[in-house]
């Protein structure tokens, strides 16, 4: 199970990295460091269709899933099944912008619009607190590296949140999303290998 979810994992992270890069390549004028991620898939991108179902959608159900696996395999652990299912809720916020694709530029004040900032604001909290959560879950298993990780992790993402709203807007974001991806990437391989998932006081 720890493998399926790593491989699920890899592949989300791999569609939302070449979204990135290709849809911003042909985006014109489109500016990483000031723009969201987002405005890739508005309604009026170039690309917004292909970004919001080809891309938003499978990343979700793909990052969501390695989640709620995790969640599974860490059932006797509190800690790390709240903090899978948090971030389970931080994946569901790329489905929704698919569904409640903001408006050009993410610049409107539409109905779609406000349903996409509201739960792309909450999925964000979810996540970094999510990341915390699952790290300090790891501190008495088998990689208890994972605990500090978890906790810088945590500290960049709340960081990059705090920047959401400003000039560089683009890159705080690229910010929160890389804290979030490489913390799950990390657990990830190491669930993978069998160490981490398991209830605290399972490990001698």
């Amino acid at each position: 199970m720890g493998r399926l979810a790593f491989g699920l994992l890899i592949v989300g992270e791999a569609i939302l990295l070449a979204m990135v890069v290709i849809a911003g390549a042909r985006y014109p004028g489109y500016d990483h460091a000031r723009q969201y991620i987002s405005e890739l898939g508005a309604t009026g991108a170039i690309d917004g269709w292909a970004v919001s179902w080809l891309a938003f959608l499978p990343i979700g159900v793909l990052v969501g899933a390695f989640c709620l696996i995790s969640a599974w395999i860490a059932r006797r652990n509190g800690l790390a099944v709240i903090g899978f299912l948090l971030l389970a809720f931080n994946a569901y916020a790329y489905p929704n912008s698919a569904w409640f694709r903001c408006d050009f530029e993410c610049a409107g004040a539409s109905p779609t619009q406000m349903m996409h900032n509201l739960v792309g604001l909450v999925g964000y909290l979810a996540g970094c607190t999510g990341v915390l959560l699952a790290g300090l879950s790891a501190k008495a298993g088998g990689a208890r590296w994972l605990m500090p990780l978890g906790v810088i992790c945590a500290v960049l993402a709340f960081v990059g949140l705090g920047g959401l709203v400003g000039e560089f807007s683009g890159l705080f974001q690229r910010l929160t999303e890389a804290a979030i991806a490489v913390f799950m990437l990390a657990y990830g391989w190491v669930q993978a290998r069998g160490r981490v998932g398991r209830a605290p006081a399972a490990y001698g």
